[in-house]
Order: C-alpha cells, then structure tokens, then sequence
C-alpha cells in the first residue's frame, strides 16, 4: 500500500460502475507514480552512498598511498644520508617530485569536488574560467575554440547543462587520462549547441569504465538528457577520448523576423 485514495460525491447515490473502473484508473495510475518517484529517490540516495564509496577508495588507494610512499622515500634518504649523501640527495629529490605530483592529484580532486556555476557569465567566459583552473592545476596545454556571439539565444538551462558537461570532462581528464593536450571546441547549429571536449591521452574501454566507476559518464548523460539533449563519448585505449554533447535551441521559424 503506497497511499489512500478518498473519494466524495455531491448525490447520495452510490457510484455505478463505470465510475468505479474510473476511480480504480485514477488510483492505480498516482500508486505507479508515488513508486516511480520513491524509487527515483532511492536510485538517487543509492548514488550518493556509491559516490562516496568510490571517493573514499580513491582516495585511500591513490593519495593516501602515495604520501605514504613519499614518507618511505624521505626515511631512506635519511639513512642514507651519512654512507652516500650523493643518493641519499637523488632520493631526496624523488620525493620532492613525487609529492609535487600528489599535490596535482589532489588539486585534480578539489577541481572535480568543487560546486560550480555560471556566476554571472555566459558558457564561455565560464569554460575559459573552468580552462584557467584546469592549466594551473594540471600544466596540461588546453585549446578552446568558439565566441560568445556564436551561442547568442542559448537558454540558461542549457548553458549550465553543456557547462557542467565540460567541467566533468575536465575532471576526468585532470584524474585519469594522463594528457598533454585537450581541444574544447564550442559551436552552435539552427537547432542545437554542441560542445566536445577531446583529449590525447591514455583512453579507455568504454564499456568496462560503465560496469565500474562510471558515475562521471552517467552524470554527463543526465545533464544534457534532462533539457532534451544528449552525450556521445568515445574512447580507445591508448586513442585518448572525445565526449560530444549537444543540447536543443529554442524553436527557431525561419519565418519570424525580428
């Protein structure tokens, strides 16, 4: 039982049959959408315990275990340091880079953790202010192409959908891509937008990243799904990947001038 479903009339006749099959309509239909909502509600709760989940094994697994690797490097070096200052020195300097890029991987974190609008900005000012960020954090070389008069009449919806798609895009990149170049390419046609974000590094089976840590993707997908677009990633190991997304315009009639 999902609810109770009360039902007045104004004449003290009782309802005929009709009316009845019409009532029990009514009802079964509000019990499949009290379940369809209170199951979205769990498919949603069940998202954010397996977000965090995979967050607290990457962080384990990845930053936790390299600050430790660095400590062991840091001791070594100390015992070295009166029998052979030479390597003890070129130890001393692997842990430097190793914690350097720890402090990457943690920025590459931050980046993707961190709450993102458009604050005031249309899409591109807020992918070149998501690019900024991103070189600081990564040293990766980015190359963003499109104008602002290009997407003139993109609806807000839309704009923050393809916004948050880059973003994730970059996250992803900035974790697991190992890249040195990325392309965003930003363009509008009569009746969409598109972005694509496209990236040289190490790629991946798409289909074993879906089974497993595929929340990123599936973000993406929902983003766009939910103001009618959609998302198109392809990737290959060793190809790097490229993620097409694309929203629809406002109605547009040939026939209106403006």
């Amino acid at each position: 039982v999902v609810g109770v479903l009360c039902v007045g009339a104004c004449h003290p006749q009782p309802l005929d049959d009709l009316e009845v099959q019409f009532v029990q309509a009514i009802s079964a239909w509000m019990a499949t959408a009290i379940e369809n909502v209170q199951l979205n509600e769990s498919g949603k709760r069940l998202a954010v315990l397996e977000e965090r989940d995979r967050f607290g094994m990457d962080l384990h697994d990845g930053i936790i275990q390299s600050i430790y690797a660095v400590g062991l490097t840091l001791e070594h070096a100390r015992l070295l340091m009166t029998e052979d200052p030479v390597q003890s020195t070129s130890r001393i300097d692997q842990a430097i880079k190793d914690l350097n890029h720890t402090i990457r991987d943690i920025r590459a974190y931050i980046l993707d953790l961190r709450p993102r609008q458009l604050n005031n900005e249309n899409l591109m000012q807020g992918i070149q202010r998501l690019v900024q960020e991103f070189r600081a954090n990564t040293l990766i070389d980015v190359n963003v192409q499109g104008h602002d008069e290009d997407l003139f009449g993109l609806p807000e919806t839309q704009a923050v959908a393809l916004f948050h798609i880059c973003q994730e895009s970059l996250a992803n990149i900035a974790k697991h891509a190992k890249a040195h170049r990325v392309d965003i390419v930003v363009w509008k046609t009569q009746d969409r937008a598109l972005l694509e974000v496209q990236d040289d590094g190490r790629g991946f089976d798409l289909n074993k990243v879906k089974l497993t840590i595929g929340h990123g993707l599936s973000n993406m997908e929902t983003r766009a799904g939910n103001v009618g677009g959609a998302v198109d990633i392809s990737s290959e190991p060793g190809h790097g990947t490229s993620v097409l997304a694309w929203v629809p315009l406002p109605e547009f009639d040939p026939l209106i001038v403006e």
